[in-house]
């Protein structure tokens, strides 16, 4: 009678609480794949503020796996660490508009339980948009994970119908979608003009000392602590799927074509186009702003102030945008 009656108690804990979407894959779920054709555009402009390895021991430093170019593009495995309390923060010229639906969608590299399909290790984090970059407003987040025990730093899985509103919700290749209607009814930001998304990871620890709560103050417990290089949420990639200029206006134009060499490069880059470049920008992995150069007439740029490493090179045509990856130095 016992155990019938701790089946009953389990099955009644189990509906209340996992009220949520369910894992990528099942019925229900609101997991968008990379590969969806819902998506318009990916994200192409990031800059990554480092969080702890573990902020209750900030001796250990700061998480290093990863860089800021790792973030963009289509999702590919290719992740940034953002540790403990770490920020991620795009940038759009051309902003996410609210449009029906979702309207972007976050990827994580969560893995699935191998024996349960609800189940994954998830390592997660709140999402803000803004129009200025300087006045943010956060999705309303949601966490009924049991707060009893701490979620251990690795291989411990978690139910996503738990969870609502956080980033990471969903494995690897999977998006976690969220749609500006929430935001509808504030005067204080334009739905219509998202210029900025920023990307923060929880801090799992249950300890109320360094804790992340959710929108109703409820302790988010998360894997912790992932004191090593790698540890934190780790952002592969934001999807774009809806804004406000069509993609052809500022992406790549199919008619023009780009060439690009030597890569890798030592001193002089020579680019060759067959519509006038309006304007270039070299970046920095970091996403610093390196070199920039206009109106260019010639197709040879001097790189020889760069120190050796990848770069991110952006050109600009009347008819497009064209982004390039290339080392600077040998």
């Amino acid at each position: 009678m016992k155990q019938l009656f701790n089946l009953f108690f389990v099955f009644i804990v189990v509906n209340v609480h996992a009220q949520f979407a369910p894992q990528a894959g099942l019925l229900g779920s609101t997991a968008l794949h990379k590969d969806s054709s819902i998506f318009v555009d990916w994200a192409t402009n990031c800059t990554i503020n480092r969080g702890w390895m573990n902020i209750a021991d900030t001796a250990l430093g700061k998480v290093t796996s990863g860089s800021s170019f790792s973030a963009i593009g289509i999702p590919d495995g290719d992740v940034v660490s953002l540790g403990d309390a770490g920020e991620a923060i795009y940038y759009f010229s051309n902003p996410i508009v609210n449009g029906p639906g979702f309207d972007f969608a976050i990827f994580e590299n969560g893995f699935r339980n191998p024996v349960d399909s609800n189940l994954s290790y998830m390592e997660l984090a709140t999402v803000e948009v803004s129009n200025d970059g300087i006045n943010y407003k956060r999705f309303a987040a949601t966490s009924h994970i049991d707060t009893s025990m701490q979620i251990s730093g690795f291989g411990q899985y978690s139910d996503c119908r738990l969870v609502n509103g956080l980033a990471g919700k969903y494995i690897a290749n999977y998006g976690t979608p969220f749609d500006l209607d929430e935001f509808l009814l504030l005067s204080s930001i334009n739905v219509n003009a998202i210029h900025y998304i920023k990307i923060k990871d929880v801090v799992g620890s249950i300890n109320r000392n360094y804790c992340s709560y959710d929108a109703q103050q409820n302790v988010v417990n998360d894997p912790y602590p992932t004191d090593f290089i790698s540890g934190g949420f780790d952002l592969d990639a934001l999807g774009i799927i809806h804004q406000l200029y069509p993609t052809s206006i500022l992406n790549d134009s199919k008619e023009n074509t780009i060439s690009i060499y030597p890569n890798p490069c030592q001193n002089i880059l020579h680019i060759q186009s067959s519509e006038k470049i309006k304007r270039g920008t070299v970046v920095s992995l970091e996403g610093k702003v390196v070199l920039q150069f206009n109106e260019m007439d010639q197709d040879n740029i001097d790189v020889t102030s760069l120190k050796g490493g990848i770069y991110l090179l952006k050109l600009e045509t009347q008819k497009g945008r064209f982004i390039h990856k290339y080392l600077s130095k040998i």
